[in-house]
């Protein structure tokens, strides 16, 4: 029942709805009322005017003749006219310079009609009229100007707000609609009582038939204020019964019967019309109002999602460029969160997340705040006293994480003028994220160093595909030694970048962040293709050629199938399998150790060496070599950091290399760079070796300009 009539109260973006659907109405409506009354001017003056012109007794001029018949219409579309354009500009949103006069002249007009009254109350008709007539006439002319205020008002608001007025909006459409419903009243009581015809003591009903007019003029009045059905009920009602009585007390008619019952049929049916639009409308404004929230805000903690978030400072910059001023980026994250949902459930997870939202927005008051996503926030705050606020936030974190171990850290970055706010939330992020695994930090701001990093993480995500083209990331080759004899028996591709800006990047510069990026499938494929083609040219040159091994990345087998890579380029260039081996690095083990175990054996089933690379580098080399079947072990060279002074050094590098050898595995040994190093690693039975001693990672041609001056001699047994 509240529903139906609008009893129940409404959001005030469906006030909003409502108001602009009226708004749009009356566009249609106020077109229609000026195309019916240029027609109507037109019938006047072919009906009336044209055959009085030469003789327009009883009137003392033309113009007398001409307003007398046409006044009236004139007066309707003026107002229309006025409507009109007032609704395409609010519709349109123009709040411009050109639209701000246009109103003004025309809402200037409608009030300036007024006088138009003076020389209606001076014709001869007038003064012969009723009382009815005279005060109908009056109201239809005063209510010119109150109209025109409404259009002047509104027009003004926005002139200077640059936003629509609710209110004012209403005032416009109920000034319109008041126009209609005098004019409706004027003309309907006019044609009801233009020389009645009485027979028997009843109206013909020939004579009444215009009363049509008031009823065409009460839809448009139902039709353009639409807000509240019960209101629309007690206005119609009210209207009908007025109009009804007005016309039994004057001059002694009554409606025949059915006319009445007709009368108030179509009462009853436009108020029906009106609840049903109502209720349509009101059905798609919440629609609508739930998509925009789904839009803008967060659906667990009922804050700015950062669209919104950085939507609405991008507003409120374009109204005032001074906005970003003293002001910075915060972004906010718990760490342990995931021990939260694993320890108490999902659940419960939420209802942190909800907490949390509701702490933040009570750690910065007037602040904007939104949810990134997870149980990541960001504030816009003001520079002065953010340190404060990020204290109280954090024991009010404290205070309701039911005594788990939560850890709160906050990145910052101070707001820049014209600065994409996407791009100073990504900042405050990277902060952020550099104290994540530091204990007893809870606040970093980005600094000249970490955006000297920063841009050079943006400029490697998005110049990979660039590098690659042009070729400007190439295989460096290090050789792989016997360490019997010292003679080479493969090499390892390393990646370098040598780039046109910055010059030569080394792997640390740009694996790591391809790799957080998800990108870095695109390195390993290229260093596949490259190391492929210059093996296949070497074979087509006559040249000797080595086995390569490349590293590949525990995401490589995520984001495309390195078997059928590895196929297509042998089958590509006509090489031997036996010359390209894979290099997997021990920590993606621990990720998901099934199905890359399941990898390993479809590599290796189809022919392909694996060689597990940095072992001894993580914590779980042990059951890496118990739980996968590899051809190389690599030792990390580390291992041989303070090899002269460290005696536990050479007995753990023993053992490990004893048990590599009882497990059918082949051992290699990293960074050896000194003499020493290389006796003890062969006294010990290790099987291959690489370092600097026997030659830094280089290009392609100085490496065979090693093999050329015999500085690196092939083994004859290279697998």
């Amino acid at each position: 029942f509240k529903n139906m009539f609008g009893f129940k109260k409404n959001s005030k973006y469906v006030k909003s709805y409502l108001n602009d659907a009226n708004v749009k109405s009356s566009i249609y409506m106020s077109f229609i009322v000026i195309c019916i009354e240029c027609w109507m001017i037109y019938r006047q003056t072919r009906k009336y005017i044209k055959p009085m012109w030469n003789n327009y007794s009883p009137y003392t001029s033309r113009f007398q003749m001409i307003f007398a018949m046409t006044g009236l219409y004139w007066l309707f579309i003026m107002c229309s006219l006025g409507m009109f354009i007032f609704a395409l500009f609010y519709v349109t949103k123009k709040r411009g310079k050109k639209s701000f006069i246009t109103n003004l002249i025309l809402g200037s007009l409608c009030i300036l009609w007024i006088l138009v009254l003076i020389p209606e109350i001076n014709l001869p008709t007038y003064a012969s009229s009723t009382n009815i007539n005279k005060i109908t006439t009056i109201l239809v002319y005063a209510s010119m100007p109150i109209f025109g205020a409404s259009i002047i008002g509104n027009s003004i608001y926005r002139r200077v707000k640059d936003k629509d007025n609710y209110f004012l909006t209403i005032m416009v459409i109920t000034g319109f609609a008041f126009v209609c419903l005098l004019f409706g009243i004027k003309v309907g009581y006019s044609d009801f009582a233009h020389e009645p015809v009485i027979k028997d003591g009843i109206i013909n009903i020939e004579k009444v038939k215009m009363i049509t007019c008031f009823l065409t003029m009460i839809i448009f009045v139902g039709c353009l204020l639409i807000y509240r059905p019960y209101l629309s009920l007690i206005m119609l009602t009210g209207i009908f019964v007025m109009f009804d009585l007005l016309l039994q007390s004057y001059g002694n008619r009554e409606f025949l019967e059915a006319d009445r019952i007709n009368y108030y049929t179509f009462l009853i049916s436009l108020s029906m019309i009106n609840i049903s639009v109502y209720q349509q409308r009101i059905t798609e404004a919440i629609k609508d109002e739930k998509l925009i929230y789904e839009a803008n805000y967060d659906s667990l903690t009922d804050i700015f999602n950062a669209d919104h978030f950085v939507d609405v400072i991008k507003e409120k910059e374009a109204q005032d460029p001074s906005f970003l001023d003293n002001k910075m980026f915060l972004f906010i994250n718990i760490c342990n969160f995931k021990a939260i949902n694993v320890q108490k459930g999902f659940a419960y997870g939420d209802k942190f997340l909800i907490r949390l939202a509701k702490d933040v927005q009570a750690s910065f008051p007037k602040d904007y705040t939104a949810r990134l996503a997870d149980d990541h926030f960001v504030v816009l705050t003001n520079v002065d006293g953010f340190s404060f606020k990020i204290d109280v936030l954090n024991r009010l974190v404290q205070a309701s994480s039911d005594g788990l171990f939560v850890l709160l850290k906050v990145g910052g970055y101070k707001a820049q003028r014209g600065e994409n706010p996407f791009r100073g939330i990504d900042k405050a992020r990277y902060a952020c994220g550099k104290i994540k695994k530091t204990y007893g930090q809870m606040y970093k701001e980005y600094d000249t160093e970490l955006d000297r990093v920063f841009n050079m993480r943006q400029y490697i995500v998005n110049h990979i595909d660039e590098a690659i083209e042009h070729d400007y990331i190439k295989p460096f080759y290090q050789p792989v030694v016997w360490s019997s004899d010292q003679s080479l028996c493969g090499v390892e591709a390393l990646a370098r970048w040598i780039d046109p800006v910055y010059g030569m990047l080394t792997p640390g510069d740009f694996i790591p962040i391809l790799e957080e990026t998800r990108l870095i499938h695109k390195l390993d494929k290229h260093m596949l293709e490259v190391v492929c083609k210059n093996m296949k040219s070497a074979i087509d040159e006559n040249k000797p050629i080595v086995p390569v091994s490349l590293n590949v990345s525990r995401i490589d087998f995520d984001l495309m199938n390195i078997k059928n890579e590895l196929d297509e380029r042998m089958k590509k260039y006509n090489l031997d399998k036996n010359y390209i081996h894979i290099e997997i690095t021990e920590s993606a083990l621990s990720d998901n150790p099934e199905s890359l175990n399941n990898y390993i054996k479809e590599l290796k089933n189809s022919g392909y060496a694996i060689w597990l690379d940095d072992f001894g580098s993580g914590y779980s080399s042990l059951s890496s070599i118990k739980d996968f079947i590899f051809d190389v072990i690599k030792i990390d060279m580390k291992f041989l950091n303070n090899f002269g002074s460290n005696e536990k050094t050479k007995d753990i590098l023993d053992c490990i290399i004893q048990l590599t050898s009882r497990l059918g595995m082949l051992s290699l040994t990293e960074g050896v760079e000194t003499t020493e190093e290389l006796e003890f690693l062969s006294s010990i039975g290790c099987g291959k070796l690489q370092g600097y001693l026997f030659s830094k990672p280089v290009e392609l041609t100085e490496f065979e300009k090693l093999i050329a001056d015999e500085k690196l001699v092939i083994s004859k047994n290279l697998i």
